[in-house]
C-alpha cells in the first residue's frame, strides 16, 4: 500500500514559531540586521526539516499500526505551481491567504529531494492523478484537507487534537505543552458514490479557505439536505445555482474545485 502524502500543511506547520521575538532581537544585536536574517533562515531551515522528518516518521508509524498490509511506498506531494491554472480562471482564488516568509525554504529542499510537484497543478491535483494511476485500492491518501475525499478510496487525516486523560483533563508534557494525538483513529474507505456526493456538497458550499464562494446562504447542513434525495447530484446542484441566479458561477466553481 502506497502512502500519498499531502505535504503542504506539514511544511507550514514545521516553520511555525521556530525563532522567537527575543531570539530575533538577540541575533540583531549579535550579528547585525543582515547577519540576523541569515541566522534566522538557517535556524528555520534546519529545525524545519527536523520537524518535517519527525512528523513523517510519526505518520508512518501511526498508519502502520492501523493497517494489516505493509506500507510499500511513501510519496510526498507539494504545491510549487507559479502558473496555477486556477488563478488564471479567477484572480480571487486563494487571495485571502497570508504569505509565509519561510516555508519556501522547506519546499525547495523537498522539491530537490524528490517531492512530486508541478508548475501548473497543486498537490491535491497531483495526488488525485496518482491515485487513479495506482488504483484507489492500492494507496492511502494522507491529508488534513477534506477536498481530497472527493478522490475516493482509502483516506487518513493527520489532523491532531489535544489529548485528555480518563477524567477529561488535558495532558501536558514536561515543558508544559499540550500533548497531542491524531484525531482519526482508523483509515476510512470512501466509496465512489460517497466521494461524488462530497464533491457536489462542496460545489454547493464552496471553500472559504481557498476563497471560493458557493451558493448564497448554503452551509454544509443545507447542502446535505439539498442532495439528500437527489438521484443525479450534478443536475440538482446546477438547478440550485440557477434558482439562486448564480448560473455563471457553476462552471467556474467546478473548474476550481475538481481535482486532477
Amino acid at each position: 500500500m502506497t502512502l500519498l502524502i499531502d505535504f503542504d500543511s506539514i511544511l507550514y506547520a514545521s516553520v511555525y514559531k521556530i525563532v522567537s521575538i527575543s531570539q530575533m532581537r538577540d541575533a540583531i544585536t549579535k550579528f547585525g540586521k543582515e547577519g540576523a536574517k541569515q541566522w534566522i533562515l538557517e535556524e528555520v531551515y534546519h529545525e524545519g526539516i527536523n520537524r518535517c522528518e519527525n512528523e513523517l516518521l510519526k505518520i508512518q508509524n501511526e498508519i502502520g499500526s492501523l493497517m494489516i498490509n505493509d506500507i510499500t511506498g511513501i510519496e510526498l506531494f507539494i504545491t510549487t505551481c507559479s502558473n496555477s491554472f486556477r488563478k488564471e480562471i479567477t484572480p480571487t482564488y486563494k487571495a485571502n491567504r497570508k504569505r509565509n516568509n519561510y516555508v519556501w525554504l522547506l519546499r525547495s529542499h523537498y522539491q530537490i529531494n524528490g517531492a512530486i510537484h508541478s508548475d501548473t497543478l497543486e498537490a491535491d491535483d497531483l495526488i488525485a492523478i496518482r491515485a487513479r494511476e495506482l488504483g484507489v485500492d492500492n494507496c492511502i491518501v494522507v491529508s488534513i484537507d477534506k477536498d481530497l475525499k472527493q478522490i475516493g478510496g482509502y483516506y487518513w487525516s493527520y489532523y491532531k487534537v489535544k489529548s485528555k486523560d480518563m477524567q477529561g483533563e488535558f495532558i501536558y508534557d514536561e515543558f508544559g505543552n499540550h500533548v497531542k494525538e491524531y484525531k482519526q483513529k482508523a483509515i476510512y474507505f470512501i466509496t465512489k458514490d460517497e466521494a461524488e456526493k462530497l464533491f457536489w456538497c462542496q460545489m454547493l458550499v464552496g471553500d472559504a479557505s481557498d476563497n471560493i464562494k458557493g451558493l448564497n446562504r448554503v452551509g454544509e447542513k443545507t447542502a446535505e439536505k439539498i442532495l439528500s434525495d437527489s438521484l443525479v447530484h450534478w443536475f440538482r446542484t446546477a438547478r440550485e445555482y440557477i434558482k439562486r441566479d448564480q448560473k455563471q458561477d457553476f462552471k467556474i466553481n467546478y473548474k476550481l474545485l475538481k481535482l486532477g
